[in-house]
This record gives structure tokens, C-alpha cells and sequence, in this order.
């Protein structure tokens, strides 16, 4: 499958607060599983939406916003964050080679990006080397069925298809959790 990518001239869909309806934050947080997080990385953060809202769910700490396209990330730097009681650093960097220290993160996830990677395993490892034993890597993309709005259905990626992409990636614990009417979430754990 050739992936398709979001083009950023379309910038301003990504801040549409629209998207918070159907990609309900305090859903995704709670299906996570890591009401405790301290050090979280997004990868292919985009205009950071979620960056902000889950930055106001953490406790305290770190959350990396990281990205690869210039547009991206001069938007974040350019928007400051809302007051969290999370730091948020925005972060150049390709899905799969993140300039961050192995076992830094309690979680990482992604939020409609697993449909555009040319190489998913690449990134999967990244997010399992950047987790710490016992952290979570959490997969939201669009359900490979026909919704009102998003990419392509051949551009999707089966649910069942990213859960066994996260087996073979070493993560255990792998569970799929149906809380979004258009949107897959997968979550798994990286063993104690």
C-alpha cells in the first residue's frame, strides 16, 4: 500500500475544533490507560490539538510534540500552548529516527498518522525503544470502513491489521478499544 499523506497546505483542518467531537480527547486519555503519565511523546503531531489537550490531563512533566514538516512545526512554535501543568517541546524529527533518550516516555501515540507511514514497523520500534518498561503505545487512525469524512477506505488500515503490527513490534497486552464512532484506538504495552 502506498501511503497517503495529509498535505499541509490544508493546515486549518487540523485546527478545527471539530475534530474534538469525533476524536473526543478525554475518551482517547481514558483509553490510553496512563491517567499518570509524566513524559509523553506525540509523534506526527501536526498543529498539536491533542498535544494541548492531553498536556492539561497530565499531572505534571513533559509532553513532545514531534513532527517532520516545517509548516507543522513553525505553527506550534508560532501558537503558544494553553497553561498545563505539562511542559510542551516541540520536536523535528521523522516518525522513525526521534532525537529523544531510550525509555523516556510513559506513553507514546499517534492521532491519524498510521495510515500515512511508508514503513509503520520503522515507527513502532521508535515508539518502543522510547518507552519505559511497562509504557503504553496507543494507535488512533481512521476505521477502515466507510464514515462521512476522511481518507480514502484504501488508504485506511484494518483495526486488526495495526493490533498485529503492535505484536509484532514485541508490544504485549495489545487491546483494541471501540470508544470512537470513526476512529480505531490500539493500545499496547511494552513488558515489564
Amino acid at each position: 500500500m502506498v501511503a497517503h499523506r495529509f498535505d499541509p497546505a490544508k493546515l486549518d483542518r487540523l485546527n478545527d475544533v471539530g475534530r474534538l467531537v469525533d476524536l473526543n480527547p478525554e475518551a482517547l486519555w481514558e483509553a490510553f490507560g496512563t491517567p499518570g503519565a509524566t513524559s509523553v511523546v506525540e509523534i506526527g503531531a501536526g498543529t498539536g490539538m491533542f498535544v494541548r489537550e492531553f498536556a492539561l490531563r497530565m499531572p505534571a512533566g513533559t509532553l513532545y510534540a514531534v513532527d517532520s514538516e516545517p509548516v507543522m512545526l513553525d505553527w506550534m512554535r508560532d501558537h503558544p500552548s494553553v497553561d498545563s501543568p505539562a511542559e510542551i517541546v516541540v520536536t523535528d524529527a521523522d516518525a522513525g529516527s526521534i532525537p529523544l533518550p531510550d525509555g523516556i516516555a510513559d506513553l507514546v501515540y499517534t492521532v491519524n498518522l498510521h495510515h500515512e507511514l511508508d514503513d509503520p514497523a520503522r515507527m513502532l520500534a521508535e515508539a518502543r525503544r522510547l518507552l519505559h518498561r511497562g509504557g503504553t503505545v496507543a494507535i488512533v487512525d481512521w476505521k477502515r470502513e466507510a464514515t462521512p469524512k476522511g481518507p480514502p477506505i484504501e488508504h485506511r488500515v484494518a483495526v486488526d491489521e495495526i493490533a498485529r503490527q503492535l505484536s509484532a513490534a514485541g508490544f504485549e497486552s495489545v487491546r483494541v478499544h471501540d470508544v470512537l464512532a470513526y476512529h480505531s484506538v490500539v493500545t499496547g504495552v511494552v513488558a515489564l
